[in-house]
Formats: C-alpha cells, sequence, structure tokens
C-alpha cells in the first residue's frame, strides 16, 4: 500500500525540520519539504525581518519553483509551518492545486509577531498556535504546545552526576532577554552561582539594533555569538546543567521550544513566564518563575532537586504526540 504523503514547508532551524520529516515516516507518511524562505543566507533571513517587501521578486521565484516541483504530486497533508514570507493568494494557489489534502497551519511564533498570519488561518482546515492568548482571542485558531525531541529525552535518562553549569543559558538576543541577562548575570555569577551564557545573533541583525535598539545601544559585539550552537554543543551544555534559565519574547505569552526541552531533559528552569503555572507539568519546586521582587530567591532555588512529574502528563509534550495530534487532530487538555 502506498503511504501516505505530506507537503511540509517550515523553517529549517536546528534542524527540528529533520525530526518532525523522521517523525512523519514513523507515522507511516512521506514527505516532501520546502523551507519557508527562499533562502538561509543572514542576509535574507535579516532582510525578511527588517523589510520583507524588498525581496518580494526572490518570494515570488521561490514559490514559483514550488509550485513547478510539486503539481503533479497529489498530496494527503499540506503542513505549514508559520508561513513567514508566502502570502494568502499563495496558499490559495497551493490549494487550488491539491484538492484533496488536508490543510494544517501551526503557528510557531505569536500573532504580534507575525500579524499578517492572520489572514492566513481562515484558508486552512486546520490552524494551532503555540500561544495560547492566541489561541483564546482567536476560535479558528487551537492550542497545541510545542515539543520536545528523544535527544531530550535520553538527557534526562542520563547519568546526572557532572553538573559544570548551575544555569545555563542558549538563546537568541532579543532586546527584553539582552538587557535582563545584562544586568542579572554578573550579580549571580558574584555568588559564586556557575553560569553559561550563548547569546546569538544575526549580525545584520546586530547591526540594525546597535543603530535603531534602545536597549542595545551600549552593547558590544563580543557579548554575542553570531554562529548558533550546534545541536550536539547545546545537549552537551544541558547534559552539565542544573537548571535552564529562558525568557520568553517580551511580545509572546507562549512556551518557548527550550522551556518544552527543559521539560523533556528533566531539568529545572527559571522563566519569566507567569503563564507557565497554568501548565499541567508546572512545579514550583522545579520551575522558578522571576520577576524583579523574587531575584535574591534563585539561589535557594537551584539547590532543590528535580521532581519528577507524572508520565502522562511527561509523554504529552513529546514530538511523537505533536504529530498524532496534526495528523490526527486530537484534543488535548495542557492546563491544570
Amino acid at each position: 500500500m502506498d503511504r501516505k504523503k505530506v507537503l511540509y514547508i517550515g523553517t529549517p532551524i536546528f534542524n527540528y525540520h529533520k525530526k518532525i520529516i523522521a517523525e512523519f515516516e514513523a507515522q507511516g507518511y512521506s514527505v516532501d519539504f520546502y523551507n519557508d524562505r527562499p533562502s538561509e543566507s543572514s542576509f535574507i533571513k535579516g532582510m525578511i525581518k527588517i523589510k520583507k517587501s524588498l525581496l518580494n521578486s526572490l518570494i515570488q521565484k521561490y514559490f514559483d519553483k514550488i509550485m513547478s516541483e510539486t503539481k503533479d504530486k497529489t498530496y494527503d497533508l499540506v503542513f505549514i509551518v508559520n508561513c513567514k514570507v508566502f502570502t494568502p493568494e499563495m496558499i490559495r494557489q497551493i490549494r487550488e492545486i491539491q484538492k484533496s489534502a488536508r490543510f494544517v497551519l501551526y503557528m510557531w511564533d505569536s500573532l504580534t509577531l507575525y500579524p499578517n498570519s492572520r489572514d492566513l488561518i481562515p484558508i486552512f482546515d486546520t490552524s494551532y498556535s503555540f500561544d495560547s492568548e492566541d489561541s483564546e482571542k482567536i476560535e479558528a485558531l487551537k492550542f497545541l504546545p510545542l515539543f520536545y525531541c528523544k535527544e531530550y529525552e535520553e538527557v534526562g535518562q542520563a547519568d546526572t552526576k557532572e553538573r559544570k553549569y548551575d544555569i545555563v543559558s542558549v538563546c537568541t538576543a532579543h532586546p527584553n532577554r539582552y538587557k535582563t541577562m545584562h544586568e542579572l548575570f554578573p550579580k549571580l555569577e558574584s555568588k559564586g552561582i556557575r553560569i553559561f551564557s550563548y547569546m546569538f545573533l544575526n549580525k545584520l541583525q546586530y547591526l540594525y539594533n546597535k543603530v535603531f535598539v534602545a536597549e542595545f545601544k551600549g552593547s558590544k559585539s563580543s557579548e554575542f555569538k553570531f554562529k548558533s550552537l550546534s545541536e550536539q554543543e547545546n545537549l552537551a551544555v544541558l547534559k552539565k546543567s542544573n537548571t535552564v534559565f529562558d525568557m520568553q519574547h517580551n511580545k509572546q505569552s507562549g512556551l518557548t521550544m527550550r522551556t518544552i526541552e527543559t521539560l523533556g531533559a528533566k531539568r529545572k528552569m527559571i522563566t519569566t513566564n507567569v503563564n507557565i503555572k497554568r501548565y499541567d507539568f508546572y512545579n514550583e519546586n522545579n520551575i522558578f518563575v522571576m520577576d524583579e521582587n523574587n531575584l535574591d530567591k534563585i539561589e535557594q532555588f537551584i539547590k532543590h532537586e528535580y521532581e519528577p512529574i507524572s508520565i502522562e502528563i511527561y509523554k504529552k509534550y513529546s514530538l511523537h504526540s505533536w504529530i498524532e495530534t496534526i495528523i490526527n487532530e486530537a484534543d488535548n487538555n495542557y492546563f491544570r
């Protein structure tokens, strides 16, 4: 019997797309994958954020390429993550060709960051978001948190004796993250807290921020990394960690990928996202919700041992369960 077919369009960030493809295949599908951007060059990615309209001709050419290569294929599922550059009219063109396919959209980012994506939601048969507030505001947008992969589950099963770092932070340097970490981490280190911090930033974005973003005015290039950590490097650091530090983008309420991976790795977390208290895996001994009034309690929190959560809740956030939801439209409750 022929395997069902998926046309998957998404961002190839940190190899998540490869893991999603592998899980689709494990659940009986063959997959054709396309980047949701015309190029992975730093210049193109930077321009999409700063002035996407300047790339319209390049985006159209790239879209035409996808259409040309897929027009003679018949897909059971068209799965698109974020859809950063394609217009509603482009999605309608795919629908016109793939008349028998079910179209599913997943918003990996908040609609406050990508407001034009609102216009895409009615075009899809099912639309999901990692952001609970977006889902509560828009009836047609279902709530589905992000996921952890088996590599993080393996970290959670590994020997926990070697803990080189009390706190580890690997992130993209958004303005609010940079400002907080720039001020907080030196204070914690002065108390003997061992910190691994890796702030990544696209070089073009850094130059833009230096000129136009207030939080970056006095920043130095030496504070940032212009090459992201590989997955293996990130996992190696995580294995040596006790607690993961994470701040959501100040325009997002959804839990970051880092949050769910920390759950998968069975590590404690320090976060600024108060919404995490709503989730069924929340445990105050594992998760410290930081604000400007409780920074003095971080040192004590780090001394707590991680407390295991129920296996049913733990498995619900796996990539396997996430793909099952995309395929079967299963409904789960993720809140306490």
